[in-house]
């Protein structure tokens, strides 16, 4: 079995790892491990056959798919990705044997991936957040965890604060156009001399409005001299635009 990487650090791992096996003492991890010219390319270790079988008759082993397997899979195949919104973990795994009990130990844990085949590999995706910070505690990783959460934490406070800041400004928007076609309709209705055909309440309400010409709907409401709703000054206006329009009158 040969096994290939251009990640030199797995096998830089293996190389510190090997002398606490048994396997230590019938092979040396220099006459299986080659690395290429000036560390161009990939790195290789050439397994033994006895060692080989000796690996996969642990797989049978109910201790053999734990947390620690996990965070080795994740270290060859595994990501993750920070796009716009939310974040999301990835394994690319090419070997079913690999996949199946990935799979299986995922399950056991509660966490629920998707999958989808690119070319010859198997991509495992898990896209719960708390899901992938519980996938980071078992790997052992709980400072990333911890990081991944405050970045969520801090993401979440700045879109909601982005998301406030706009709807004001939308709102002061509207509120300042809705107050220039006002205003435009009060100039309008005094030019044609209509203003005193009107009502008391359109006169007062056009009165405040030339005196007032930033504030809100809700604000001259309630400086009427009888104070009304929001809905009422909304449907006020309308009705001055109206009378304005049967005269000529055009926003263009």
């Amino acid at each position: 079995m040969q096994l290939y990487s251009r990640r030199l650090w797995i096998f830089g791992r293996i190389r510190r790892l090997w002398p606490k096996t048994r396997w230590s003492l019938q092979v040396d991890i220099g006459d299986i491990l080659k690395v290429p010219r000036r560390h161009r390319g990939s790195v290789s270790i050439s397994l033994p056959h006895h060692i080989l079988l000796s690996i996969e008759s642990k797989e049978h082993e109910r201790s053999f798919l734990r947390w620690s397997w996990i965070r080795g899979v994740f270290g060859v195949t595994g990501a993750l990705y920070q796009p716009k919104r939310g974040y999301y973990f990835l394994f690319r795994v090419l070997s079913k044997g690999i996949l199946s009990g990935l799979l299986d130990h995922l399950d056991k844990n509660h966490i629920c991936p998707s999958c989808r085949l690119v070319g010859d590999t198997t991509e495992v995706i898990v896209r719960d957040q708390s899901q992938i910070v519980d996938l980071f505690n078992g790997m052992g990783l709980s400072e990333v965890a911890l990081r991944l959460e405050e970045r969520a934490i801090v993401r979440s406070i700045r879109d909601q604060a982005n998301r406030v800041v706009n709807c004001d400004a939308s709102n002061i928007r509207k509120s300042v156009h809705a107050a220039r076609r006002q205003l435009k309709v009060a100039a309008f209705l005094m030019e044609k001399g209509c203003i005193d055909e009107l009502s008391s309440e359109l006169m007062e309400l056009i009165s405040l409005r030339l005196a007032n010409p930033s504030v809100s709907l809700k604000e001259l409401g309630c400086n009427l001299a009888v104070p009304v709703t929001k809905s009422t000054v909304t449907y006020r206006w309308k009705k001055l635009t109206a009378i304005a329009e049967s005269q000529g009158f055009s926003l263009e």
